[in-house]
C-alpha cells in the first residue's frame, strides 16, 4: 500500500525546484501517489528541499514546504491537526533589545545571525503522536514522545514524555495512556515500524482496548511475522 511511486513523479520533482510553485508541485505528486499519508515522493521532496523528515502514514496541514521549520523530524503514523505552529527560535529576552534587527541578518543590520538558527534546535515528534488543532510548540520543547497526545490549543513549553496526555497553557500532563506494563509491551512490539498491510490482519487488536493481554498478543503476532522468526 505504501511506496507506490508515480511514473510522473520526476516531472513534479523538477517543478518543485522553483520556489513559487514548490508547494503546488509537492501537493500534486501527493495526489498522484495516494495522498500525503502514502506518497513516497512527497517524503523525498520534504527531505531534500526542506530538510524535514516525515515518516510513513503521518499527515497534517503543517507538513508542507515552508510551513514547518527546517530540521523537524516526524515519526510514523503521526496525526497533526490544523493551525499547529512550531517555533524553534525565541527573541533574546536577556539583551538590551529583542528586535529582529539585532539577531536576524536578513534585515541587513548585522552580518550574521546572532542567535542559533531554527535548524540548530530541531523538533522531534516520535511515532504515533496526535497533536490537536491550534497547538503552539515553543523552542524549549525539543521532543514530543512516542504515543503521546497534545490537546487542542495547548502551548507546549517543555518535552512531552512518551504516552503522556498534555493540555493547557502552558501544557501540563493531565493523563497517561496505558499503565506501565502495557507501555512496556507496546514499546517492545515496535508496531509503528511495520507497514499498515502487515497490521491489517491484526485489526481486531487495534480496534480493541489496549489491555495487557491484547498488547502481548500483538507482540507475539508481530514476532511470528518477523523474517527471522523461524531462526529463533
Amino acid at each position: 500500500m505504501f511506496g507506490a511511486r508515480s511514473p510522473f513523479a520526476s516531472v513534479f520533482e523538477l517543478l518543485s525546484r522553483f520556489e513559487r510553485i514548490r508547494s503546488q508541485a509537492v501537493r500534486a505528486v501527493c495526489r498522484l501517489e495516494g495522498g500525503q499519508m502514502l506518497s513516497p515522493s512527497y517524503r523525498g521532496l520534504m527531505r531534500t528541499l526542506c530538510s524535514v523528515e516525515v515518516g510513513p502514514y503521518s499527515y497534517g496541514p503543517i507538513l508542507w514546504p515552508g510551513a514547518v521549520p527546517e530540521g523537524t523530524l516526524v515519526g510514523n503514523y503521526c496525526s497533526i491537526g490544523p493551525r499547529v505552529e512550531i517555533f524553534r527560535r525565541n527573541h533574546p529576552t536577556g539583551r538590551i533589545a529583542m528586535h529582529p534587527f539585532f539577531y536576524n541578518s536578513g534585515l541587513g543590520v548585522i552580518s550574521s545571525d546572532s542567535i542559533p538558527m531554527s535548524r540548530d534546535n530541531p523538533l522531534t515528534v516520535e511515532h504515533d503522536v496526535w497533536i490537536g488543532a491550534d497547538v503552539i510548540v515553543t523552542p524549549r520543547c525539543k521532543s514530543i514522545g512516542l504515543g503521546s497526545v497534545v490537546g487542542a490549543g495547548a502551548v507546549v513549553t517543555r518535552d512531552v514524555p512518551r504516552f503522556a496526555i498534555v493540555a493547557g497553557n502552558p501544557a501540563r500532563i493531565v493523563g497517561t495512556r496505558f499503565n506501565p506494563d502495557v507501555q512496556e509491551v507496546l514499546l517492545e512490539s515496535r508496531w509503528w515500524e511495520h507497514p499498515v498491510e502487515r497490521l491489517v490482519p491484526k485489526l481486531e487488536l487495534f480496534l480493541a482496548d489496549a489491555t495487557l493481554e491484547n498488547a502481548r498478543i500483538l507482540l507475539a503476532s508481530l514476532r511470528c511475522d518477523s523474517p527471522n522468526a523461524s531462526e529463533k
